[in-house]
């Protein structure tokens, strides 16, 4: 019996690591590639603009980077190019984009420090967590969960919302919208984390076990 578990996780292991290096293989789609890259070349216009007190600036910047995200996607799907490389880097864009604008709109008192912490410190675990995993189990593991696609929404309606609080201060429906999203994205977060520890505690098992 051990023998045969013994041999259906080699196997296993043999599967994962040829689909390791299909995977690996795979070129990054350029054009969903340049829209993911946009995020992470405004953003330090985003910052730069809101220290300086160019809010207007930092708010449709911010909005096009947004926009960029949900573009990248459908364009990876509309030409057929989704691949594990082009999901990495638009994790990675999201969070190095949403982790800074947080920190630095918590900074600007556009949001209240805890809530942009928990939510900024959400994205960075996330990163450093699916890096561990991958890590582990020798297999590069890019999942989106549920409660993940919830968070990165919900903060990107927090960022932008703040931004154009900030830019149209007589502009209630801003504030309104950042003091809602504000609660709810660090709601979103903690389940995002329980759900990836189960995701992760899955894999190791799985792999590891």
């Amino acid at each position: 019996m051990k023998f045969v578990e013994e041999k259906q996780r080699q196997q296993e292991q043999l599967r994962a690591a040829i689909k390791m290096i299909r995977d690996a293989q795979e070129k990054l789609p350029l054009k969903p590639a340049i829209v993911s890259w946009l995020r992470i070349i405004l953003l330090p216009f985003c910052v730069i603009s809101g220290w300086q007190g160019s809010y207007h600036v930092m708010f449709w910047t911010a909005l096009v980077c947004a926009a960029s995200d949900y573009a990248d996607g459908w364009l990876a799907r509309r030409l057929k190019v989704v691949s594990t490389p082009g999901k990495t880097l638009d994790m990675l864009a999201d969070k190095l984009f949403l982790s800074v604008m947080l920190i630095m709109l918590a900074r600007l008192s556009a949001i209240t420090h805890e809530f942009a912490l928990i939510t900024a410190w959400y994205h960075i675990i996330v990163v450093l967590g699916l890096l561990l995993v991958s890590w582990s189990i020798r297999i590069p593991v890019v999942a989106i969960t549920t409660s993940e696609r919830l968070t990165v929404i919900l903060s990107y309606v927090l960022v932008v919302a703040s931004c154009g609080s900030l830019a149209f201060s007589d502009k209630s429906i801003f504030i309104k919208v950042s003091h809602a999203t504000a609660i709810l994205t660090p709601i979103a977060a903690v389940i995002g984390i329980a759900s990836y520890f189960r995701l992760s505690r899955r894999l190791i098992q799985r792999y590891l076990g």
